[in-house]
């Protein structure tokens, strides 16, 4: 294997598409919804002095948007005394690289009471950073992780009136901004619901959740995605986009049977390999476009620190000295093979009959069937098994295809004859370009 002569071909679909702010695509982009493909950084925080080496190689992967926090803390410290001065390089980083942020508004600030209590200290730190960045940052995400983290906010009816206070300040201050609610932990339908009968529904654009996954993705993500889904159609909102503002797995290390037994932060069933984490990944971003999401965001871009035990340290594409790790090049790999403005195909057969899942899109306009290169062709998928399925003749729609691993190495499937090639269809994908998938083993 070698690695492919596409990725200079990659560079400047980068350039032309790939890191834009969305409220700068065309006109017809624009139509298709926000920009896909963002990935999650503490840049407030601990990765603030490397934002622009971070902006930096997102941008050369296709990666257009960063989610971190703007906490009210963050950019208030004590109450009446404002500091942006992070968050203003963060944003002025970002529109250097042609990126964007996904600011996440959330936390209590100790100089007040919470939110729920009293919401005009609220409204004024979210209408303060509104105000400060809407004619750069298209959409605002209100709060994180609600349903699990402090007492208060596992209460529907808690969150309930901060989601509405910040999406009244938001759109009083930039109409056209759209208003992600918080990413749930998981997608607990229950406190979903108890959020629409509370009246909540008319105050998000997009609905939003966080799934992550030691397990093969194929188990549980299309279910959770249908189930949440169909929630969201009995309320009438059935046709808002629904974004996954968090996914991955942890690669901390794991007890040996032969260690004694103690696991204080529980690693054993939350951790991976990493070879697996980018495996998992390749096929959670396939199957979760394939299941109709907008926007999916991988946590986190880097490993915040080095302790060996702990999966809250290790959920990273990157170490924290910036080295990929292969999900790193599985991120880029899907990115180089289904840019933004890939069009999703209807399938033609059902995903995961026997074990065989093949989505297929239809890349942007800038792709050209005609041309000589099938790299340059718009018609593209990737196809995958669990359990592994060994070598199978595949049927496609064109004599000229090309191959391609998860990580962004070249392949070579003998062509039987015709359009049939002998594929090894394992547990990892394996890209195609140059025509369809026509026929199954």
């Amino acid at each position: 294997m070698k690695r492919p002569e596409y990725l200079s071909l990659c560079a400047g679909i980068v350039s032309c598409i790939s890191c834009v702010l969305w409220s700068a695509l065309p006109a017809a982009a624009q139509e298709r919804g926000p920009y896909p493909y963002g990935i999650c950084s503490h840049l407030l925080g601990t990765e603030f002095a490397g934002r622009d080496k971070a902006f930096a190689m997102m941008r050369t992967a296709g990666i257009g948007v960063v989610r971190c926090d703007f906490t009210w803390r963050g950019v208030e410290p004590k109450p009446g005394k404002w500091d942006f001065s992070r968050t203003d390089a963060i944003v002025a980083s970002a529109k250097a690289a042609g990126s964007t942020v996904l600011p996440i508004l959330d936390y209590d600030h100790p100089g007040y009471p919470r939110p729920d209590f009293d919401e005009g200290p609220w409204r004024r730190y979210v209408r303060a950073v509104v105000e400060r960045y809407a004619a750069d940052i298209p959409a605002f995400e209100v709060w994180n992780e609600q349903n699990l983290w402090g007492k208060w906010e596992k209460d529907p009816a808690k969150y309930a009136p901060v989601l509405k206070a910040a999406a009244e300040e938001i759109r009083a201050v930039a109409p056209g901004a759209l208003v992600v609610i918080g990413g749930f932990g998981g997608a607990p339908l229950d406190y979903i619901e108890a959020l629409y009968r509370l009246g909540c529904g008319p105050s998000f654009d997009a609905m939003n959740f966080h799934a992550y996954w030691t397990q093969p993705p194929e188990c549980g993500l299309p279910g959770l995605i249908e189930n949440l889904r169909a929630l969201m159609a009995r309320h009438g909102d059935g046709d808002k986009p629904i974004w996954m503002t968090e996914t991955g797995a942890a690669t901390a290390f794991r007890y040996a049977d032969t260690d004694m037994g103690i696991d204080p932060f529980k690693t054993q069933s939350h951790s991976v390999d990493e070879a697996t984490q980018a495996s998992h990944l390749s096929r959670i971003l396939l199957i979760a476009f394939e299941s109709g999401l907008e926007v999916v965001m991988p946590y986190e871009m880097r490993e915040p620190y080095p302790a060996r035990f702990d999966r809250e340290g290790h959920f990273g594409l990157c170490r924290d000295n910036f080295v990929p790790k292969p999900a790193w090049s599985a991120y880029a790999q899907f990115i180089a093979m289904r840019p933004a403005g890939s069009v999703q195909e209807k399938s033609r057969w059902p995903q995961g009959r026997d074990g065989l899942w093949c989505p297929q899109w239809t890349r942007p306009e800038t792709f050209d069937d005609t041309c000589e290169s099938p790299l340059q062709a718009r018609e593209a998928g990737a196809v995958w098994a669990v359990p592994a399925l060994g070598h199978r003749r595949l049927t496609f729609t064109s004599d000229r295809m090309r191959f391609f691993d998860h990580l962004g190495a070249e392949l070579y499937p003998t062509r039987v004859e015709g359009n049939a090639y002998d594929v090894v269809i394992g547990e990892s994908p394996v890209y195609f370009v140059g025509g369809f998938l026509a026929g199954t083993p």
